[in-house]
């Protein structure tokens, strides 16, 4: 099975302290915690299930994007990447 890696940034400090306090409750990773979450919410999807941009796209007017959030993603947070 093919993986990709995500990265989540903005996350809450009370939002870490709840992930990581349900994580050891059920004696799991983070990773495994965050993963079994989202496929809960999101729905767990076979290979033949995945959703795929090409089969959605146009259904967001442009109206519906937020720009700004867009822009952002492309914005380097320097005091999280500067080593000095």
């Amino acid at each position: 099975m093919h993986t990709t890696q995500i990265t989540v940034r903005n996350v809450s400090p009370i939002l870490k302290r709840r992930i990581d306090k349900l994580a050891k409750l059920k004696s799991m990773s983070i990773n495994d915690f965050v993963l079994d979450v989202l496929q809960d919410k999101v729905g767990g999807m076979t290979s033949k299930d995945t959703l795929s941009w090409h089969q959605y796209s146009g259904l967001i007017d442009n109206e519906g994007i937020n720009q700004e959030v867009l822009d952002d993603f492309e914005t380097v947070d320097k005091t999280m990447w500067d080593k000095t």
